[in-house]
């Protein structure tokens, strides 16, 4: 189905004031406004794509690593690196119109004149990657529909009553989610139009992950305790759901059509996948990766304010660990790059 509908409660602020009383929000407003760039004269379009090139290098993949994919024959390998390079690709661009349709409903929903310019500005943004995504996956393949888990997170996000919590799911959860990739891959492609086009894309992002530093700590902290602890639940249901889609078989829903795609039959890939797991095999960052929820995703929920003493057991109990070491965060929303 192309077009689906759901409902989202949204209370609409108005500023009368037209005040700014934030200047790093200003500020951030006014680099955005500078960093805009149009993506028909930025990018080369003309450079090639090929799909059975090094879009991704299994070298800084971990799936990738599988000795299940060493044993294939080179062309199901280059029909498999096509395919799964444009299914993760496509969770990426399902992801950024999460964002750009959250973005909308903050620049009704936040109290403040300035934060309302710059989160329209963010909307610019998420449509220009929208677009950029959709231009770039239709060169190498075909869009593949939202992963299961990933599309259940978007609605939750789209669903909360509270604002703060749809910062947390799209600024923090999701997009540090997608940062990590957006790092991991453009580090790991051999496509040209790919590293440039995520170039871009990760300079903005810079700014969006410094908006949720500058804004969402400061409003978190003002919450009444019963609104605060409501989205300190919310950000922990939105880790497990991410947690066990990078972690778990949850994360492979919507993965067969990959393997169809390619000519691999799903049972002898899972069967393959489960004989390596069990003998030591780990789905885990490959060195010289950024570790997303380790260093973005985490970080970030810490950071905001959203782990009190109430919370902390839900995360022990869900086996995920509460790292609050904000270097790489913070050396990403100055620079726009983290190092290896």
């Amino acid at each position: 189905m192309a077009i689906e509908k759901i409902p989202s409660p949204l209370e609409a602020v108005w500023d009368w004031s037209y005040a700014i009383d934030q200047n790093r929000l200003h500020e951030l407003y006014v680099k955005a406004k500078r960093d805009q760039w149009n993506a028909d004269v930025a990018l080369d379009w003309n450079l090639p794509v090929d799909p059975g090139g090094k879009i991704l290098d299994a070298e800084r993949m971990a799936l990738l690593k599988l000795a299940f994919f060493k044993r294939l024959d080179a062309r199901t390998l280059e029909t498999f690196n096509a395919h799964y390079s444009a299914w993760i690709l496509s969770q990426l661009l399902h992801g950024e119109q999460g964002a750009l349709m959250v973005a909308g409903e903050l620049v009704a929903a936040v109290p403040h004149y300035e934060a309302k310019l710059y989160v329209a500005s963010q909307a610019m943004d998420e449509a220009r990657h929208v677009e950029v995504f959709g231009r770039y996956i239709r060169k190498l393949d075909k869009i593949y529909p939202v992963q299961p888990v990933l599309k259940s997170l978007l609605f939750d996000i789209m669903q909360t009553p509270h604002w703060q919590a749809k910062m947390v799911g799209m600024q923090v959860i999701l997009e540090g989610l997608a940062l990590g990739t957006f790092l991991n891959v453009k580090a790991a492609t051999g496509c040209a139009l790919l590293r440039e086009l995520l170039t871009y894309v990760t300079k903005d992002e810079a700014r969006h992950v410094a908006f949720g530093s500058i804004y969402l700590t400061t409003e978190i902290a003002r919450m009444h305790p019963d609104d605060r602890a409501a989205v300190e639940d919310f950000a922990c249901a939105g880790m497990k759901k991410m947690v066990s889609m990078r972690r778990g078989m949850e994360g492979m829903a919507g993965f067969d059509d990959v393997l169809v795609e390619s000519g691999i039959h799903p049972p002898d890939f899972i069967t393959a996948l489960q004989t390596e797991v069990a003998g030591g095999f780990q789905l885990s960052a490959t060195p010289g990766n950024v570790h997303t929820v380790k260093s973005l995703v985490m970080p970030g929920i810490v950071r905001a304010g959203l782990v009190s003493d109430r919370i902390r057991t839900r995360y022990e109990e869900a086996g995920i660990k509460l790292f609050a070491d904000t270097r790489v965060l913070e050396q990403f929303e100055d620079s726009g790059e983290v190092a290896s």
